[in-house]
């Protein structure tokens, strides 16, 4: 029976392939069809008062007849071929544009979808946003600002935004002292986020109208405009008044943020830091400065003796500007020599060593008079100072007492006054491996009921660094002119030997 239909079965396939599989097919190929396309909004019924952002999320989605949709093709406002864009979104979110000068405009948005074969939807979809511009908005930040004076260079740092997005921003800009004919554009891109800053660093030498150049970002990068280093005119001796505002696509701009602040002229080579708080820093100033002086050096003066020592390290004094990195390290590097004066190793020079790294790198010298105190060896203050042991316990130096040279190059030897009783508080030094001592005093110990016992420990209280930059005179020096010739000791360590000149 199986062999029978088999037979059967080969007998029909042959038959069919001779009389009809042999014959050919007729008739016409279908023509492609074109797509079709749809917003997911097809209509916006909105009054007047009530228009969308110019940032707005738009879909839209395709179909074909007889293939598949490939991608989209949009455009805004010119819907003319050529000026239609590629995408395989099928939603985006668009800045649309305002014509500059209008806050309202009516924008239209068409899309349509392209096959398989490249045909495009010959109608498409489209639809007319009403839209209004919404007004950027900038502020300065507080804690980018310089304050009230300061000297070489000044830093900004500005907030600025847009509810119709980021996008929707056309520039940045700035003006000092002249908001008519003095704007300039700061340049920003996206990953600015938001949020830009800037330096002016002017010669200061000499009062008036100079030309500072910018920099920008915290990495102080030169900014050029068309190939051409950006300066603004600031005065030199004077207040000056920075200005910011943002200006977006549709020519609308925010409202202007501003402050001021007074640039000080640079005098002289050397620079005077009074860090000695409480009711005797004039006095204690002015007896520095008489040092000085009677040297030929007529230092500027930045006062930094506000803020209290509590249980912890001072704040940074807010006499310096709040952004160390670039700012206060750039303006700290135009002196070649500072003098430094304070009553407490807790107070400002804690971050000496960070504030005057580009200082010490072009060469800088520094001499610094502040009291030792007995401080943890882990404190920060000795990344700076080139001490290494602090002798422990209650010492005195009794009034009269010598504080002699250690270092055959100094000749001066100097005596605590008669008079100012025995200076307590005090403790002898040891410096760091490849340091020189120049000083060292006649110290006694307490005892326990008060009385005084020899001491034969080391007793060294001046130390200058390995790499000579940097004096340390750990004793208050106006305790010690009973030779009277703490002015010759300033010739010797200061002038001769770190080099200070006016």
């Amino acid at each position: 029976m199986k062999t029978h239909v088999l037979l059967i079965l080969t007998l029909f396939l042959t038959s069919f392939y001779i009389n009809g599989c042999g014959d050919t097919i007729s008739g016409e190929l279908a023509e492609n069809q074109p797509p079709s396309t749809n917003l997911t909004v097809e209509r916006i019924n909105r009054g007047s008062d009530f228009r969308l952002s110019s940032q707005i999320h738009i879909s839209w989605f395709g179909n074909d007849p007889d293939g598949f949709v490939a991608g989209f093709e949009y455009a805004i406002n010119d819907t003319s071929e050529g000026n239609f864009t590629f995408t395989t979104k099928t939603d985006s979110v668009f800045i649309l544009p305002i014509t500059s000068g209008q806050q309202t405009d009516d924008v239209l948005f068409k899309v349509r979808a392209v096959d398989d074969k490249g045909l495009a939807d010959p109608v498409g979809a489209s639809l007319v946003y009403p839209i209004v511009n919404s007004t950027p908005q900038v502020s300065i930040n507080s804690n980018q600002s310089p304050p009230d004076t300061l000297f070489s260079v000044s830093s900004f740092g500005w907030s600025f935004s847009d509810p119709d997005g980021l996008l929707n921003l056309e520039s940045t800009e700035i003006a000092i002292n002249d908001t008519v004919n003095g704007w300039t554009e700061i340049p920003f891109t996206e990953d600015d986020d938001g949020q830009l800053f800037i330096s002016l660093e002017v010669d200061n030498t000499t009062a008036g109208t100079r030309d500072a150049q910018v920099f920008l970002g915290r990495s102080y990068s030169t900014l050029q405009i068309n190939g051409e280093n950006l300066t603004i005119p600031v005065n030199v001796g004077a207040r000056n008044t920075f200005y910011v505002r943002a200006v977006d696509a549709a020519g609308s701009a925010s409202e202007i943020d501003s402050l001021s602040w007074y640039i000080k002229e640079q005098t002289s080579n050397t620079l005077f830091l009074n860090d000695f708080s409480g009711p005797s820093s004039s006095n204690r100033q002015q007896f520095h400065l008489n040092l000085l002086q009677q040297n030929g050096i007529s230092p500027d003066i930045w006062i930094i003796n506000d803020g209290e020592v509590s249980q912890d390290k001072v704040a940074l004094s807010s006499a310096f500007p709040t952004v160390i990195d670039p700012t206060l390290i750039k303006t700290l590097s135009k002196w070649d020599h500072v003098y430094w004066i304070s009553n407490d190793l807790d107070r400002n020079i804690t971050y000496a060593q960070e504030i005057l790294d580009e200082f010490f790198d072009n060469g800088g010298t520094s001499f610094v008079n502040i009291p030792m105190k007995n401080l943890d060896r882990g404190d920060p203050v000795f990344n700076f100072l080139p001490v290494d042991s602090i002798q422990t316990g209650q010492f005195l130096i009794l009034e009269d007492s010598l504080v002699t040279s250690t270092d055959v190059s100094i000749s001066n030897t100097l005596k605590v006054e008669s008079g100012s009783f025995a200076l307590s508080g005090v403790f002898p030094l040891k410096g760091v491996n490849g340091s020189k001592s120049l000083y060292q005093a006649n110290f006694v110990r307490r005892t326990a009921t008060g009385g005084v016992r020899p001491y034969n420990g080391y007793q060294f209280v001046t130390i200058e660094n390995a790499e000579g930059n940097l004096i340390y005179f750990s004793l208050d020096l106006s305790n010690l002119n009973g030779n009277n010739n703490i002015s010759d000791m300033i010739q010797e360590v200061v002038i001769d030997r770190l080099g200070f000149k006016q």
